[in-house]
């Protein structure tokens, strides 16, 4: 109920600003990405020195994605998941739940980064079971922190993200 609730209202959200996508500024909305108010490249890539690697590799996505469908990612984090970023609930031998997304795993662990953008290697001997999250690790709400403007500028910033490196 509560994330229904949250996507009505981001929903509101991309309506009122959906008219206004065009005409940010990509130098403000670079100096958004890599701030500590939004946090975007700790866990995302979008220059070619970045090293985050928690959310999906932004260094193209001005090449694949519109304003549109990047606005419906940042206000809708949940709606879909990227190959591979989906995210999982591991469920410990203990009852205690991880959320977070599986970055690498081997016959005997696994590596999870979790909502707190930390990495724990969790053997699979601690295991239960793991299911999949229909909730992304990403925070929800972003728009909250953003103006219109900041939302304008963020977009911009990353319609400039064409090229692997």
């Amino acid at each position: 109920h509560q994330l229904r609730d949250e996507q009505a209202r981001s929903i509101r959200t991309h309506l009122r600003t959906s008219f206004i996508l065009a005409g940010g500024d990509a130098v403000r909305g670079r100096s958004l990405f890599y701030g500590k108010r939004t946090l975007c490249s700790a866990c995302h890539r979008a220059g070619p020195d970045d090293k985050a690697e928690i959310g999906p590799d932004l260094r193209r996505i001005g090449a694949v994605r519109s304003p549109r469908d990047l606005l419906e990612a940042i206000l809708l984090p949940s709606a879909s998941f990227a190959r591979g970023f989906e995210p999982k609930s591991v469920v410990l031998n203990s009852g205690r739940v991880i959320s977070g997304v599986i970055r690498h795993e081997t016959d005997d662990m696994i590596t999870l980064y979790t909502t707190e953008r930390r990495e724990l290697r969790i053997a699979r001997s601690d295991i239960d079971e793991i299911v999949a999250s229909k909730v992304s690790i990403m925070p929800h709400g972003l728009e909250r922190l953003l103006t219109t403007d900041d939302m304008r500028d963020l977009l911009a910033f990353l319609g400039t993200l064409k090229h692997s490196k």
